[in-house]
């Protein structure tokens, strides 16, 4: 199995600007949501935020990014210190997991597909997708990457797919028709519509 962490970083400026972790879907936090999908699906767990002390209560290892920049440095900083939490663990492994922290519907299938591509074609990075739109946070990273993307976040790439441009890429995708298993919550409107969905 693989490590995971949950990206926790932004500051969801159009829900607040506190920070969608603790966002309540029916009375479940988002953190408490993404954690119920993906703890069975990866050997270990850290939540990777820009405010450490909000998550004192939980058991996770809890990860800071290294660069801070006025509004968050973007979640290629945030993959960035996955990998750094990865690279030290006692047994590490090819490859982390990123999954972010708005999206509750997460299919129980996903580390295991990712897995069978690295198995298969050994990319350096899978990105997961739906209905062809990829998800390029929801994604499986090789720890080899460690210094090329400190030297392009030091060169100040900030978009995922600047950097990822350079790499061998795997793209999975789920098919769906009624409920979109990577809908992520980005408006209040959407918060109605997860509720609905984590209902049906």
């Amino acid at each position: 199995m693989f490590p995971g962490v949950i990206l926790a970083g932004g500051s969801a400026r159009r829900l607040g600007g506190k920070g969608k972790a603790f966002i309540n879907i029916s009375g479940v936090p988002l953190i408490d949501l993404v954690l119920q999908k993906i703890e069975s699906q990866v050997d270990r767990v850290a939540i990777n935020t820009r405010h450490k002390n909000d998550f004192l209560e939980y058991k996770y290892s809890i990860i800071e990014d290294l660069i801070t920049e006025e509004g968050g440095s973007g979640p290629l900083a945030g993959i960035s210190s996955a990998i750094k939490w990865a690279k030290k663990s006692t047994n590490p492994v090819s490859h982390v997991v990123t999954v972010p922290v708005d999206t509750p519907l997460l299919p129980l299938d996903l580390v295991h597909r990712m897995s069978l591509e690295l198995k298969i074609n050994k990319p350096d990075i899978i990105f997961a997708s739906s209905n062809n739109n990829i998800y390029p946070v929801i994604s499986m990273w090789s720890l080899s990457l460690d210094n090329h993307l400190d030297k392009a976040l030091s060169d100040g790439v900030r978009k995922i797919d600047a950097f990822t441009s350079s790499y061998n890429v795997s793209i999975i995708d789920w098919s769906f028709n009624d409920i979109d298993p990577f809908f992520n919550i980005n408006k209040p409107e959407d918060i109605a519509l997860a509720e609905k969905y984590i209902k049906s």
